[in-house]
């Protein structure tokens, strides 16, 4: 092999290492900003453990949800548990939870790395839109709540009449309708391993 081809391939090695290395370090916030941790049926994040697996803090939750170790979650037990969460994050305890009740509570119990990643939103996939001044348009990536997954938020997405804020009816409605999904044999509860098949789809 000739010194140019050699000079030329060891160029691309160093271009590649260049890009690919802080590609490699950002990895696990990316994922964390785009899917969020996860999260009970009620949009609880389980955060812990930060190095748990999903199926790990998944596994934890339900043993403790499911208070008859029955190995399964009734609609009584997963309301319960819907209900402590529900009053953890309503803090001013007016029945329902606001935006800010929402930042507020993720900050407080979030881990340092879930609230680095999720509050600095990864850079942005293609160049700011500008307007036809040149001015650059605010980016579509940022979120307007700090600490709120990119993906439909767990909590506020219950808010059925969009007034930006969530009841507890609403709240107990979405947690329902999520385990319905999960009850893949349709007998009105949700075993420990229909709640872990969430964890496929991170």
């Amino acid at each position: 092999m000739s010194r140019g081809h050699m000079l030329r391939r060891e160029r691309w090695v160093l271009i590649l290492l260049a890009v690919a290395l802080p590609l490699a370090g950002c990895g696990k916030p990316r994922a964390v900003y785009l899917a969020g941790p996860p999260s009970t049926l009620a949009g609880e994040p389980l955060v812990d453990d930060p190095d748990a697996s999903c199926a790990q803090a998944v596994g934890a939750w339900f043993a403790r949800a499911d208070t008859n170790k029955d190995g399964v979650l009734d609609l009584a037990e997963a309301r319960t548990d819907a209900q402590r969460f529900f009053k953890a994050v309503d803090a001013d305890g007016s029945a329902y939870i606001t935006p800010d009740e929402l930042t507020d509570y993720r900050a407080k119990v979030y881990p340092a790395q879930y609230r680095g990643a999720l509050s600095t939103p990864p850079p942005p996939s293609k160049p700011a839109p500008k307007t036809p001044g040149g001015s650059e348009l605010p980016d579509p990536e940022h979120r307007r709540f700090q600490m709120t997954p990119a993906t439909a938020d767990p909590v506020m997405a219950a808010d059925q009449n969009l007034d930006f804020r969530v009841t507890e009816d609403e709240f107990i409605a979405k947690m329902a309708e999520r385990g319905g999904r999960l009850d893949a044999d349709h007998d009105g509860k949700v075993s420990r391993d229909e709640v872990l098949a969430s964890c496929q789809s991170r």
